[in-house]
């Protein structure tokens, strides 16, 4: 079974939070023509980084979208308040059709700007089951940076389809990395997506924001560097904003089939299940032999010789 994908690489409107809202809709309709299943939308994707985009109701908003259009719906990321500890948290959602919340994430991997006002998730990371039967994961932006995250997902959660909304901009290797290359951050992004779908045999879905559109707006946190994507084992990226301006692509992905064959060929999940993977499961026994003394001096004999450092 397939499942249509769409991934909007969205130009935030950084002063006016009820335009975007105007908008997000405005794509949710177009999506519906295309008979879209699900719906990605960037991170931050209301009003852009900082306590100012702390939204009130925006969860409930976003159920209410997902209703109205009747497809599956991850908005981006949304500023919260925890009303138990007061502190404030990157949360993402993936919410199905009927408005029901599958999975909620709290950004654990913060950028280092965020860390002056955001608290990392609690909560790690898990999965969910969408209405297509598939094992959803999600992470958020700087998350994609660490393996661990992907390995944690497909090899303990089992996630088929992992969902990264992200706000990464072309600024973020600072001006070392710059004088190094221009398009440090687009050859980074590029190249995790791809190596994260084919190393762990899965589709992922990476939702970034856009530097450009048709209505100037001023980007007050970097260029945004787009390179949304959905990518995929063996063919990577079968739909791709190879660009930064605003757009919203679409794909048919058959995510069962694809993992399923990855697995197949790979067999990446069966090894780390047999502890042939380091760090995996551990299967390890040790075989206790009978000590008669000679087979003793016999193995200590075969051991070898290891320099250490203040015999080199």
């Amino acid at each position: 079974m397939t499942m249509r994908i769409a991934a909007v690489q969205f130009h935030i409107d950084h002063k006016n939070k009820e335009s975007n809202w105007d908008r997000v809709e405005e794509y949710m309709a177009k999506a519906s023509d295309f008979k879209v299943d699900l719906i990605v939308f960037p991170e931050y994707f209301i009003g852009g980084p900082g306590k100012r985009s702390v939204i009130k109701g925006g969860t409930e908003r976003c159920q209410a979208l997902a209703r109205k259009y009747n497809m599956d719906l991850v908005p981006g990321t949304i500023i919260e308040m925890d009303r138990e500890d007061g502190n404030l948290y990157n949360c993402s959602y993936y919410i199905d059709k009927s408005g029901k919340i599958l999975l909620e994430y709290r950004k654990f991997h913060l950028w280092h700007p965020e860390r002056s006002y955001l608290s990392h998730g609690q909560k790690g990371f898990n999965t969910a089951v969408n209405r297509f039967g598939l094992i959803i994961g999600m992470c958020v932006c700087w998350d994609i940076a660490f393996p661990e995250v992907f390995r944690y997902l497909t090899q303990e959660k089992k996630a088929q389809l992992v969902i990264t909304p992200a706000y990464w901009s072309m600024e973020d290797c600072g001006e070392l990395g710059l004088k190094h290359d221009l398009q440090s951050e687009v050859k980074l992004l590029n190249n995790l997506c791809m190596t994260r779908a084919f190393e762990s045999e899965i589709c992922m879905v990476f939702c970034n924001g856009a530097a450009e559109s048709a209505v100037s707006r001023p980007q007050p946190f970097g260029n945004l560097a787009g390179r949304t994507q959905i990518t995929v084992p063996f063919k990577g990226p079968i739909a791709h904003c190879d660009h930064a301006k605003e757009e919203m692509i679409v794909a048919e992905v058959n995510v069962k089939q694809l993992t399923d064959d990855a697995e197949k060929v790979y067999q990446i999940r069966k090894d780390w299940r047999e502890g042939r993977v380091f760090g995996g499961a551990k299967k390890e026994e040790i075989v206790h032999q009978p000590d008669d003394g000679k087979q003793q001096q016999q193995q200590q004999q075969k051991q070898p010789v290891y320099l250490t450092e203040s015999k080199l």
